[in-house]
């Protein structure tokens, strides 16, 4: 899927420059001391909820600064490319996408949990349903057939991955026919749903993720 993704609440956080992990409070059990009775531990109250460590990916503002500077380049007085109709054509466009990026980096986060890769609000709340295939925006590790970064590792643009958890009868929406066409599979390819998302995470931090957690990549 390309992923379209809708403004999120206005409770924010910073995260820091390495991938951090965040650990909820955890409840051990606790024992009912008021009585002797209650000392025995089969009779004794039992809370207990743990979370498994969560591992927020730094939000990357490269993407949203790149789209800028090119929308500079077409429209600030005194650039050599920059005319009336590029301007129009180009800067202004290219000024509200670096707005957009802008706005989709400080809103969403990458996450790694022990079981899953998610994209969430920044507030760590749910993003919703994913507009394209449906269903959240949490997809297992050992669902992964295949990951990477375009156009590039080193000029990230989209984090691009490929799962087969979504049900087999949307693998072919939007991107995912020419992916899963007879010819790509002919060259290697394994079928799945493909997704793309605006590099908004620090790259180098989701690639390490994707490593640590054994997500599947082709040659």
């Amino acid at each position: 899927c390309v992923a379209v993704l809708l403004p999120a609440s206005s409770n924010s956080f910073v995260v820091s420059p390495a991938l951090q992990k965040v650990r909820p409070p955890v409840q051990t059990v606790k024992h009912d001391v008021s009585s002797p009775k209650s000392q025995n531990p089969r009779e004794a109250k039992t809370v207990l909820n743990v979370s498994p460590a969560l591992e927020v990916v730094a939000p990357s503002y490269n993407l949203a600064i790149g789209t800028l500077v090119l929308a500079s380049a077409f429209g600030l007085p005194g650039s050599p490319l920059k005319t009336k109709l590029t301007a129009i054509i180009s800067g202004i466009p290219l000024l509200l996408f670096a707005a957009f990026i802008a706005f989709q980096t400080t809103s969403y986060r990458f996450t790694f949990d022990d079981n899953d890769f998610s994209l969430v609000k920044s507030d760590l709340s749910s993003s919703g349903e994913n507009l394209v295939v449906g269903g959240e925006n949490r997809w297992a590790y050992n669902k992964f057939v295949n990951y990477d970064f375009f156009p590039g590792e080193k000029f990230p643009i989209l984090v691009y991955f490929k799962e087969t958890q979504t049900p087999e009868d949307q693998w072919n929406v939007g991107p995912g026919e020419q992916a899963n066409s007879p010819e790509a599979i002919a060259k290697g390819a394994v079928p799945g749903q493909v997704h793309f998302f605006p590099a908004i995470g620090d790259v180098q931090q989701i690639k390490s993720g994707f490593e640590s957690h054994n997500c599947a990549k082709l040659p």
